[in-house]
């Protein structure tokens, strides 16, 4: 049965961590199964006596004591050291409790892999010695599980020092023995309550009578006469000489390779934690790169939607304002007009990139090279390069705008009937009568002389007339029905609206010059106003083949669309592919099936039998 237990847990374990320490574990048992003599390991608290019994046990076998069994009151015994003697092989370990987690971790690998273990408690029977008793005796020292890793005859407890109980037995030895007694039964209820079937023995042991022969290197088998009848050491060397060391190494191959399972079982959960985390940090870095590309899509959506605008309404601004009336004049200005706007929007727009990209190295976690990922490593800065839009703009800028410029003021006649440069005195004066107005009458004279001919309709005559009793009626009449002027409400307001409508591209020259010689023969014609609706739609689409230009970047495509394109490869280059997040759930699910395998094996290893 020890052989079908060793081969499935020496399998999980390999599963679960690898070959390399399932071979460790397969080196460790081998030095313990190739040795010839029966392995007796002594393990307990620092200063309970271990290296005094070990002392004791040579001088009655008449072995030699080797010169690193000291004793002291120091803490000596940092190592593992073995003394052999008769056909056994003692092993001395570090004191257990001594605040070296190390230590308790090597005495603990030891006794898994001996053939026999002597636990050693002091008679003061502190409850740590007694708890860590506990756990070697139920197993739970081995695995979490526990489970019947010491057959008889493969585990004695022994009370060390019981001469500083506090009764001597060279004055009271009968006071002794019942005091013995006592602790005896002590151990023995406290390991009731944990361990099923039979007990160990329990041996209560004077190795060294007051301690003295503990400076003794050599100390002869006669100095401890004295006591041989009451010490108990008799009593364990039976206990010892008993065993059967075929049986107890079949018990032990179990016992080391449940407790190379049990390391192996917090070594794949810690695993498996670390690679759940590292899964939800993929995931959550997909998520952030996810949200941050859409919020890179939105800037620049934004700023193509603003350059288009701005650059269509510094156009608009220039041609109504301009009071230069020379076409090199009006398209210098309008360029270095647009040369600003696009500059600022440029800053603006390259602004909020660099904060994206800054936030992206804050928010996006390095991604482990073994899972496929790559790290956002680059400085933010080099995300984003220095416009090229801004190299020959001007002289871009300047010829779009000259093309154009040359009908603009035609155009702008053509449509309102009115020179541009009269445009601001007739509005002052077409403002100043409305002034004058009488409240009572203004908003229904407003509304009449809105309407196309009322000022040569019979139909409104009597009503005109009435409403000219009021203040200021007749003047504003009067002032509409003058030729070269403003002649309505509506035109007034259609002058006022001009720099928001007026659309001006060098793309729309011709057509511009063909409408203006059809103007000359066909004013009123419906072909005109068709030829007007067809220039608007291409003056419109100009503003944004321009905006498209500086968008795109010229022929190197190293533009602001270059520059999205460069972060938007970055931000996804921080975050895991497809690839790598199948492989880190692969991972994460076989390192979860390795360590359910290794517990399932441990759970029901504590139910059987490790002997045979």
């Amino acid at each position: 049965m020890s052989t079908r237990w060793v081969q499935r847990l020496r399998g999980a374990i390999e599963a679960a961590t690898g070959a390399q320490s399932a071979a460790e574990a397969e080196g460790a048992w081998r030095r313990v199964a190739d040795a010839d003599t029966l392995r007796v390991t002594l393990v307990g608290p620092w200063s309970a006596g271990k290296s005094s019994l070990i002392k004791r046990l040579l001088v009655e076998d008449g072995s030699p004591v080797p010169p690193w069994l000291s004793v002291s009151a120091s803490r000596e015994t940092y190592e593992i050291r073995e003394a052999r003697s008769a056909g056994v092989t003692y092993v001395d370990t570090p004191g257990l409790g001594s605040d070296e987690q190390r230590h308790d971790l090597l005495a603990l690998s030891t006794v898994a892999a001996t053939d026999l273990l002597v636990v050693t408690v002091t008679p003061q029977l502190l409850g740590t010695d007694v708890d860590r008793l506990a756990a070697l005796a139920d197993g739970t020292a081995i695995t979490p599980y526990g489970g019947g890793f010491f057959p008889p005859g493969a585990l004695v407890v022994v009370i060390s020092k019981a001469d500083m109980a506090g009764v001597d037995p060279i004055d009271d030895l009968d006071g002794f023995r019942a005091m013995v007694d006592r602790k005896r039964s002590s151990v023995v209820t406290a390991l009731r309550r944990h361990v099923r079937g039979d007990l160990p023995p329990v041996i209560a042991v004077v190795a060294d009578l007051g301690g003295q022969h503990a400076r003794n290197p050599q100390p002869n088998v006669s100095a401890f006469a004295e006591g041989r009848e009451w010490d108990g050491v008799q009593a364990l060397r039976a206990a010892l000489s008993g065993a059967d060391a075929g049986r107890l190494r079949a018990a032990a191959q179990v016992r080391h390779w449940a407790r190379a399972a049990a390391i192996a079982r917090e070594q794949a959960t810690s695993a498996l934690a670390e690679s759940q985390d590292e899964l939800r940090r993929m995931q959550a870095d997909r998520s952030r790169v996810l949200v941050l590309d859409e919020e890179l899509a939105a800037i620049d959506a934004s700023a193509a939607s603003r350059l288009r605008d701005d650059i269509r309404d510094e156009m608009h601004s220039v041609i109504m304002q301009g009071a230069v009336d020379e076409t090199e004049q009006l398209a210098e200005q309008m360029a270095e007009r647009l040369n600003s706007c696009v500059a600022a929007w440029h800053a603006e727009s390259t602004g909020k990139l660099v904060a994206l990209a800054r936030r992206a190295q804050v928010e996006l976690s390095p991604v482990a090279t073994d899972s496929g990922g790559r790290s956002l490593s680059m400085p933010a800065e080099q995300f984003v390069t220095q416009t090229a839009a801004a190299d020959g703009l001007d002289a871009r800028l300047s010829e779009f705008v000259a093309k154009g410029l040359v009908v603009a003021d035609k155009l702008q006649e053509l449509r309102l009937g009115i020179r541009s440069a009269d445009v601001p005195e007739h509005l002052d004066q077409y403002q100043s009568l409305l002034d004058r107005v009488h409240p009572d009458a203004y908003a229904r004279t407003l509304s009449l002389l809105g309407i196309d001919g009322v000022l040569t309709n019979p139909q409104y005559a009597q009503e005109l007339a009435g409403l000219q009793k009021h203040e200021g009626v007749s003047e504003l009449i009067a002032y509409l029905r003058k030729p070269g002027g403003i002649v309505s409400p509506v035109h007034a307001e259609r002058l006022k609206n001009t720099a928001h409508t007026l659309r001006i591209a060098a793309d729309v020259a011709p057509v511009l010059l063909e409408l203006l010689r059809m103007q000359q023969q066909e004013r009123a014609s419906q072909d005109l106003r068709d030829k007007r609706a067809q220039l608007q739609a291409q003056a419109d689409g100009a503003a944004t083949r321009q905006a498209e230009q500086i968008l795109g970047g010229g022929a190197q495509g190293t533009g602001w669309r270059g520059q999205v394109a460069e972060l938007r490869t970055a931000l996804r280059a921080g975050a895991p592919d497809d690839e790598a997040m199948k492989l880190a759930e692969q991972r994460g699910a076989q390192l979860a099936t390795a360590r359910d395998d290794l517990d399932t094996a441990l759970r029901e290893l504590a139910t059987a039998s490790v002997e045979g």
